[in-house]
């Protein structure tokens, strides 16, 4: 099964200083090369529908430092529709997220993915997001048990910057089941 994505490559500027872009469309395929192995595992794969270098958007660096904040602001530069809106911006330094969804935008279920610098880490983090959009929440984890800790901190869902890409049986189920999925056919 193919969900479709719309993608907006959305470079940042302060003060109408532009910065430079850090993705582009040939880097988001190989991103999305990994995300789709991550998600192979429940037979999901996404496609890109729409690739779209947008104006870069002007917002100051303090203000980028809240995924609420910037998700909305990205939302709101465009029309809604029934898409599944991706926004792929420069890596923000104040941010502790990889990205963040609204997996109940309405109408379209959107996120956005910051860049790391390199296919695997961009690409796990754009999996991590769209997890949240077929309803996955964070796997939180006690380090003060080992052996809870060894199982979960390589699982994709984990909060924070991790590097973990597996996912549990549990987790497929509940992705498979999602209304994001359902949508497309699943």
């Amino acid at each position: 099964m193919s969900i479709p994505l719309r993608l907006y490559v959305t470079p940042f500027a302060n003060r109408g200083v532009l910065e430079p872009a850090q993705w582009d469309c040939d880097t988001a395929k190989k991103a999305l090369d990994v995300v789709n192995t991550i998600w192979s595992k429940a037979k999901i794969a996404f496609v890109i529908s729409d690739c779209i270098m947008e104006k870069p958007l002007d917002m100051a660096p303090s203000r980028r430092s809240s995924d609420e904040v910037l998700l909305g602001v990205l939302a709101s530069r465009h029309d809604p529709d029934n898409a599944i809106h991706i926004f792929l911006v420069n890596a923000i330094a104040s941010l502790n997220a990889g990205g963040g969804s609204y997996p109940n935008g309405s109408p379209e279920p959107a996120s956005f993915v910051q860049w790391y610098g390199n296919d695997h880490a961009n690409g796990r983090a754009w999996a991590h997001e769209l997890g949240h959009l077929m309803e996955l929440d964070h796997v939180e984890i006690d380090y003060s048990n080992e052996k809870q800790a060894a199982q979960r901190v390589k699982n994709l869902m984990v909060k924070g910057l991790s590097a973990g890409s597996d996912l549990t049986s549990q987790q497929i189920r509940t992705a498979k089941g999602s209304k994001l999925v359902k949508r497309f056919g699943g």
